[in-house]
């Protein structure tokens, strides 16, 4: 045995130092890069369907998912809004819907999308409300509110509404944006959901 070390030995050593190190390139490669701070997301005050006043601030703590659009969208807005529920039902299996994660969709057509009008819409889509807060405000007020994270909205003369595709906003617990996503055909489910539990619970990626 000792002259099988003293021959072998040192090339052992060398190939379990290697072994260790391509294990370890391999989990570096892995690992999911820390989300970036892009900015303080703006804290705004609306109303949820009930009228009762909300603010950002009130869901500190969780991550939130914020999207901007308005129902009478013919496209992007209730595919968006269809992949969410998907990211919904898929944080509802892990148990982080509501106790780690809100997601807020604030509307900028308040004249069509009343409270009536808003609920039906969140009910036919399956909004889980537990987790899901749909805002409203006046006119001016959700303008104002899209202004501030950089959405870009124009009223058509038809009274339909153009906007920034990339409005969706991924907020962490501190109120800070980490990403922001397109929306629609566009959006990448498995990037929003790995980029969601990244900043929800840090050791998991």
């Amino acid at each position: 045995m000792k002259v099988f070390f003293e021959k072998y030995g040192f090339k052992m050593f060398v190939t379990l130092l290697l072994a260790g190190l391509v294990v370890s390139v391999f989990f570096w490669i892995n690992q999911s890069p820390t989300l970036p701070v892009l900015k303080q997301a703006p804290n705004f005050t609306l109303n949820d369907l009930e009228g009762k006043n909300v603010q950002l601030s009130d869901s500190n703590g969780k991550v939130r998912l914020v999207e901007f659009m308005f129902t009478s969208c013919p496209d992007i807005c209730p595919m968006t809004t269809f992949n969410m529920v998907k990211l919904q039902d898929e944080l509802k299996k892990s148990s982080q819907w509501g106790s780690q994660v809100q997601f807020l969709s604030v509307t900028f057509d308040p004249l069509k999308d009343t409270p009536q009008v808003f609920k039906k819409y969140g009910d036919r889509m399956r909004i889980d409300y537990s987790g899901w807060t749909l805002l409203t405000g006046t006119e001016a007020e959700t303008a104002e509110v899209a202004k501030s994270f950089g959405v870009l909205v124009q009223k058509m003369p038809d009274g339909q509404f153009v906007h920034t595709v990339t409005s969706l906003f991924l907020i962490d617990g501190s109120g800070k944006i980490r990403k922001i996503f397109a929306m629609g055909d566009q959006m990448d489910n498995q990037e929003i959901l790995k980029s969601i539990r990244q900043i929800a619970d840090p050791a998991s990626k």
